[in-house]
């Protein structure tokens, strides 16, 4: 009898090896996190030593001035993110791995400052004629991430991620207003359309434009 149950506790053993010890190893976190991706938090779960999941939401907006095809503007870039991160910690230390995806609402406002006759599809309007050019580019909504970083497991840890967001390329609108009226609208608006397909061919030669680089350093409290 006492070599059965012997026998028992060692098969139990070797059928269930991770009960104990991966129960210990697991931990939930919240992190505050500064990126290029904005500024965010986020909430981490490592269910043992070699496999966890972040998910994560960040914002950032901020205004530059910027000149495109000879035209001012005030561009607006605003970040409004969400991340969903795959961790696998191949040693089981600090270090992991990272798939996953963007959840990617960013997007640029573009206000042309009209202080000066511009050109508009090769035409010249005097401050007077336009009324207003605005735009905006905006990205691919969902979009796959690839990275690495490191994460301590202690309560209270720093993170630092390197990866980048596969965001696609680059789509611009662009919207004029105008006083003209007749033919004249109607050449405004047509150039217009015209300035537009001339800033996307131009965005289309910079391939980088289509990746968002990560770059995040963060501080995590586990409980």
């Amino acid at each position: 009898m006492q070599r059965l149950v012997i026998r028992a506790v060692v098969l139990g053993t070797l059928a269930f090896p991770l009960v104990g010890p991966a129960a210990a190893h697991a931990q939930v976190a919240l992190a505050a996190r500064a990126s290029t991706l904005g500024v965010g938090a986020e909430l981490s779960f490592r269910a043992g030593r070699n496999l966890g999941i972040r998910l994560g939401g960040n914002y950032l907006e901020f205004t530059r001035d910027e000149t495109i095809k000879d035209i001012d503007y005030h561009a607006t870039p605003h970040f409004e993110n969400g991340t969903v991160i795959l961790d696998l910690h191949p040693f089981g230390g600090s270090f992991h791995l990272s798939g996953g995806f963007l959840l990617n609402y960013n997007e640029g406002e573009l206000v042309a400052t009209l202080a000066h006759d511009i050109v508009i599809g090769g035409t010249t309007y005097t401050p007077q004629e336009v009324g207003s050019l605005t735009g905006t580019v905006t990205f691919r909504k969902t979009a796959p991430y690839l990275g690495l970083g490191f994460a301590g497991r202690s309560r209270i840890a720093f993170l630092f991620d390197l990866g980048v967001g596969f965001t696609g390329k680059p789509q611009v609108e662009l919207v004029g207003a105008t006083n003209l009226t007749g033919p004249a609208k109607q050449e405004f608006d047509n150039n217009v359309e015209q300035e537009r397909t001339e800033v996307q061919a131009e965005i289309n030669k910079h391939k980088y434009l289509r990746y968002h680089p990560v770059v995040s350093f963060g501080i995590k409290f586990a409980f």
